[in-house]
């Protein structure tokens, strides 16, 4: 237990604080720095409490910041109870095709295959033959050979990813645009690695980006306008009900 003149700390309130994980050592860190900065903190308000008197002012912002604290909880509460947030793949398909030019990328997107790989590997030749095909059997070499061999092996091509991204792991400068355009492949080598790249599928910046890569910020654009549209009706028909009991007087 840790007190000042008019607040106390208890060890519950402690614990509560703690990260979980932490090493014995840790936690007594941690535990140290969480009851340094309340003494602290209790201290300047007790000080404050002393030297400044409680102005109309600050009596409003008290009120104004637990009337809306208040209200914010029971919207979660009846947002939570009442609100379905069931969003089906139409909802979000249609969503898209009305709005598209929201959702225009402003990067070069990508799927397709990377491959890191020793440049020295016994298995290089290998490698380089099979990331080009794409029948299953080749896939499955691939796969084994990468998984054991490689630095890095990445598989997208079920998935966009950004051009960025995966040319962060390529030293080379290139014009991603004209790239796209021309080459379904791109390999370069440096001393001590050699870098893969299988093109499956390209989408250039300025264009809508792919259903598939935005369909999850599309629902929660959808839950959020569901959520506010709840809100409102809420609102109109608690002050509807209330005109009805004449709970409310205009003068």
């Amino acid at each position: 237990v840790v007190a000042t003149a008019g607040h106390i700390l208890y060890l519950d309130e402690i614990q509560a604080a703690m990260p979980l994980y932490l090493s014995k050592e840790d936690s007594i860190r941690a535990a140290e720095a969480f009851i340094d900065q309340w003494i602290k903190q209790n201290l300047l308000y007790e000080a404050a409490e002393k030297n400044l008197q409680e102005s109309s002012d600050i009596q409003k912002m008290v009120e104004d910041y637990r009337q809306a604290l208040m209200v914010y909880e029971y919207q979660e509460q009846v947002l939570l109870e009442k609100l379905k947030t069931e969003v089906s793949d139409q909802d979000i398909a249609d969503y898209y095709e009305a709005n598209k030019q929201r959702f225009l990328s402003s990067r070069n997107l990508i799927k397709g295959i990377f491959i890191k790989v020793p440049v020295h590997s016994s298995n290089l030749k290998s490698i380089k033959n099979l990331y080009r095909k794409k029948d299953e059997a080749s896939l499955e070499q691939l796969d084994l050979l990468c998984l054991q061999h490689a630095e890095i092996y990445e598989n997208f091509s079920s998935d966009w990813m950004s051009f960025d991204d995966v040319m962060d792991h390529i030293p080379s400068e290139i014009d991603q645009s004209k790239l796209l355009k021309s080459k379904d492949f791109l390999e370069v080598e440096d001393e001590h690695y050699c870098y893969l790249l299988r093109i499956d599928e390209y989408l250039l910046s300025g264009n809508p980006e792919p259903l598939e890569f935005v369909s999850h910020r599309i629902k929660n654009i959808i839950i959020n306008s569901h959520k506010t549209s709840f809100l409102h009706q809420l609102e109109d028909e608690m002050k509807t009900e209330a005109e009805k009991k004449g709970q409310i007087r205009y003068y």
